[in-house]
């Protein structure tokens, strides 16, 4: 029985190799505060994936989300910034986690 538990625990925690960084936070001026309202939404996406829970790599963390969303509009800041994360999950062989921001772009 503690032969299983330990194979249980060591599968189950990601243990042979992570490299995830999890969401944090971001302080970014309200739409009125940088005087961008009307102006279009741009995104950013950062995800992590793990296989069987032995190996898991990427950075979905807020951060990161905020500078994809910084390269592909070049903007310098963001105002009314919102996030949300998403899990996907294929019987435990496959799971995915995804931060994705959405903001208004200060030029």
């Amino acid at each position: 029985m503690r032969k299983l538990a330990a194979l249980a625990a060591i599968s189950a925690t990601g243990c042979i190799y992570a490299n995830v960084v999890t969401p944090l936070s971001y302080r970014a001026p309200t739409a009125q505060e940088a005087k961008v309202e009307g102006t279009a939404d741009v995104e950013g996406v950062a995800c992590d994936h793990a296989v069987l829970g032995l190996f898991a790599w990427g950075d979905a963390g807020y951060a990161a989300a905020v500078a994809d969303a910084r390269s592909r509009s070049g903007a310098a800041q963001f105002a009314d910034l919102r996030s949300d994360t998403t899990f996907f999950n294929v019987l435990f062989v496959y799971a995915r986690s995804c931060t994705r921001v959405t903001g208004k772009a200060v030029r």
